[in-house]
């Protein structure tokens, strides 16, 4: 009895990749190119311009994290080493 339930746990996850596979193959949103629909989303184009807020803004949150990460790990590796240091000049 378990040897039949180990088989068929065996197959299960090739039969399920089969029908994700052949489930993923199906076009969901066919439009046809004669409808309109697909000509009447707008068009966006993305600037340097409208990029350059969004850059200064990463760039002065980053200005102002990496010090204080950087201290941070400091502090933490201090507290790991040195007392590994300070017991190993003791040991001499």
């Amino acid at each position: 009895m378990f040897q039949s339930l180990k088989a068929k746990k065996a197959l299960l996850f090739p039969m399920v990749s089969g029908v994700v596979a052949a489930g993923s193959s199906v076009v969901a949103f066919a439009v046809d190119e004669g409808s309109g629909a697909a000509g009447s989303l707008p068009n966006l184009a993305i600037t340097t311009d409208m990029l350059s807020p969004l850059v200064e803004g990463v760039m002065a949150n980053v200005q102002v994290i990496l010090p204080v990460g950087l201290g941070l790990f400091a502090i933490f590796l201090g507290i790991r080493v040195i007392p590994g240091l300070i017991s190993r000049f003791v040991r001499m």
